[in-house]
């Protein structure tokens, strides 16, 4: 009687000491890619299996998406819901934009930097040469402007554009030595031009 209680009682230790490694061992696939396997299974609506240590785990999707007819396959009578019309519809914008030819490039831009001749204005505009001749220039050629109209524009600007020919300022001048008025020179207004033509026909420029 003694040896058989003594070797039940073995008995059970074991059958703990088996439970307790089984729930404390590593499971064999990790729940991210079990997820990911089911996302997979459910997209597709096929079975998705991985064998691991001679296991095999199966994750198979619901059958509702087995036998779901695939929405790129259905006309827009075909649909029983607003959100599965949307989606069809959305997808046929994508493939009619991916259908669409792409634009034509511009050669223009393609032309080598060494092949580019030089701007027609040289030495080039300073950035304050170049804000005074567009504002001269939406006004037009010989139209007169108050001087203080212009911005960023002082007697050193004023006399670069003098010495170009692209300027002329008024004899009259007021208390701090400015002239009342200052206008665009047509041999200025045709330098503007021929630059613009100059960048239109290279535009990487």
């Amino acid at each position: 009687m003694r040896s058989t209680a003594s070797n039940a009682k073995a008995a059970a230790n074991e059958s703990v000491q088996r439970e307790f490694v089984s729930m404390t061992r590593r499971a064999i696939i990790s729940t991210a890619d079990l997820k990911r396997m089911a996302d997979v299974a459910k997209s597709k609506g096929v079975m998705v299996w991985v064998e691991i240590d001679g296991r095999r785990v199966v994750i198979s999707p619901d059958p509702q998406y087995l036998h779901k007819p695939a929405t790129v396959d259905l006309k827009p009578e075909d649909f029983t819901s607003f959100a599965e019309w949307q989606a069809w519809r959305d997808r046929e914008r994508r493939l009619e934009a991916s259908r669409a030819p792409e634009p034509e490039r511009d050669p223009a831009w393609d032309i080598p930097w060494g092949d580019i001749p030089p701007e027609p204005i040289q030495p080039p505009l300073n950035w304050r040469e170049r804000k005074a001749m567009d504002y001269l220039m939406a006004r037009g050629a010989e139209v007169r402007v108050d001087w203080y109209a212009l911005k960023d524009y002082g007697h050193h600007t004023q006399k670069k554009l003098e010495e170009r020919g692209f300027v002329q300022a008024s004899s009259e001048t007021d208390r701090h030595g400015h002239p009342d008025q200052i206008w665009l020179t047509k041999a200025g207004a045709k330098a503007m031009r021929d630059q613009r033509a100059h960048r239109d026909k290279y535009p990487c420029l």
